[in-house]
């Protein structure tokens, strides 16, 4: 048998470059990439999802929509209704302003001339010969299906079909080459509220947020009750008293002539 010493002192033969660490290529020696052994027992990796994965988080997503989008819905509705309780209640007090300002109410009054801005009272509100309206001035601008009926003992309240309370309301008058003439029906050029197309005296309008038109009632004594009728498709749903208050606004919310639930302006409790 045959032993071969090493000596720690023994001259080492240098290695070649590269032998530290660093693969040294040798022209015709075919070499091994370096792998680590844990790499042979693992799947390949895969980025794309299951198509079970897809219809759990599809299930997940519609549960959650199921339940998120119904109060979304009853928020929203919530805040169409508050904001037409106060936009009615803004164009009662408006009312309110225009006969302290002008000592008639909207629509009471009608071009006498024009050529000098003088005013008179329409017809059915002259008292001379004896006419009284104790049961009130309704605007029902497009609601002409509503309808009052006059108490025992009082004289049917005045209808005012168009839009003349809102032509009084404007601050402007109609258009005159590149100006707008002074609102004769409104002389001091006030702003009582905000109307959509306040500059056309035909469409001037003041839609609640469903684009219909709010019916405005006027002119009722503070002593008195004023009673109407909450009728759809011809059947009475609820008799509402109005008292101590001498004008209210309402709009009849999204479904217009079939609602039920009326939305009143501030001061009135159905």
């Amino acid at each position: 048998m045959r032993f071969t010493l090493h000596s720690p002192f023994a001259r080492r033969t240098p290695e070649p470059a590269g032998a530290a660490g660093t693969a040294v290529f040798c022209p015709g020696e075919r070499t091994r990439p370096h792998t680590h052994p844990s790499s042979f027992f693992l799947p390949p990796f895969s980025s794309a999802f299951t198509v079970l994965e897809l219809v759990m988080v599809i299930g997940v997503l519609s549960v959650l929509l199921a339940i998120v989008l119904p109060t979304i819905k009853t928020v929203r509705a919530a805040t169409l209704r508050r904001q037409a309780a106060a936009e009615a209640t803004a164009l009662a007090q408006a009312a309110i302003r225009y006969k302290t300002e002008y000592g008639f109410w909207p629509g009471q009054l009608e071009v006498r001339n024009k050529a000098d801005g003088t005013m008179k009272l329409r017809p059915e509100f002259d008292t001379s010969a004896g006419q009284s309206w104790v049961s009130g001035i309704i605007s029902r601008y497009r609601n002409t299906d509503f309808t009052v009926t006059a108490q025992s003992g009082s004289v049917a309240p005045v209808y005012i079909d168009d839009n003349l309370v809102y032509r009084a309301l404007r601050r402007i008058g109609d258009l005159s080459g590149d100006t707008f003439e002074s609102n004769p029906f409104n002389p001091k050029g006030l702003a009582f509220v905000d109307l959509t197309n306040e500059s056309d005296e035909t469409n001037v309008r003041y839609p609640d947020p469903w684009g219909n038109e709010y019916i405005l009632i006027m002119g009722l004594n503070p002593r008195s009750t004023f009673t109407h009728k909450i009728t759809s498709q011809g059947v009475t749903w609820a008799t509402v008293s109005v008292s101590n208050t001498i004008a209210f606004a309402f709009s009849r919310g999204p479904d217009g002539a079939r609602s039920t639930n009326y939305i009143y302006s501030a001061g009135v409790t159905p």
